[in-house]
């Protein structure tokens, strides 16, 4: 079970956010990028730079979610894989 720990969220505008989040299991971390869209749709990206091709080219997320609830059960569970310690 990861901890989630909220770094920073960024207004885009009332409606539009991006939440920066440090998934934490044990000594092992991941940084992960949400984006979330009226509180209705949430878009996982695990790097800036996905995030960043999201909006430029339309690429797509590393997965989806049309509630928060389903949004906290996957980021419970995503792997850390290429980590590094805190």
């Amino acid at each position: 079970m990861n901890k989630i720990i909220p770094i920073s969220t960024e207004y885009i505008s009332p409606s539009r956010t991006i939440e920066m989040l440090n998934l934490v299991r044990f000594e092992e971390s991941k940084i992960v990028y949400v984006y979330n869209f009226e509180g209705k749709n949430f878009r996982v990206f695990d790097s800036l730079v996905s995030l960043i091709q999201f909006f430029e080219i339309g690429k797509e997320a590393i997965s989806s979610f049309s509630s928060e609830k389903d949004l906290d059960h996957f980021l419970d569970k995503l792997p850390i894989v290429n980590s590094k310690r805190i």
